[in-house]
């Protein structure tokens, strides 16, 4: 059982401490908030583990940072689908409030209703990328750097 035990614990400390680097940990943190983000609502948790998966980065902070920015994505969400349906040449005149009693009341006929502006929040989304992950990636990077420099002198 100890072996188990032990066997567990090395496996949860390297699982938590990959992907350490201030490199990584500003990939970590910018994929967190260029994810956390995205005009798509419940796919953020999944897109993230996948993105972590893939570039080995450290799992616990890019989830911790899109959880904190979940926020940010449901105040977007609205300009974002506003201008993806002007890309789509469709009116959309909706509150946060008004869509979550849309989806309330039938969740199949309003994801019809705004696949397709959604669609366009999405490209939306993907023409504002370099600035949405760039930005939080050399921040980032620099703090990260600069904790390091500071660690490093103690």
């Amino acid at each position: 059982m100890k072996r188990y035990v032990n066997q567990f614990k090395t496996t949860f400390i390297s699982f938590v401490s990959q992907g350490i680097s201030p490199e990584k940990l500003s990939l970590a943190i910018a994929f967190g908030i260029f994810i956390g983000i995205i005009p798509l609502l419940g796919a953020t948790t999944a897109l993230c583990t996948a993105v972590a998966l893939l570039f080995r980065l450290n799992m616990p902070i890019i989830q911790a940072v899109h959880y904190a920015v979940s926020p940010l994505q449901l105040i977007l969400y609205i300009p974002f689908l506003k201008i993806g349906a002007w890309f789509s040449g469709k009116p959309f005149n909706y509150s946060l409030a008004e869509i979550q009693d849309l989806i309330s009341n039938d969740l199949w006929g309003t994801i019809g209703m705004f696949l397709e502006t959604n669609l366009y929040a999405v490209l939306v989304w993907l023409l504002a990328s370099p600035i949405l992950f760039a930005l939080p990636y050399f921040i980032s990077l620099l703090v990260t750097k600069r904790i390091e420099s500071k660690k490093a002198k103690i």
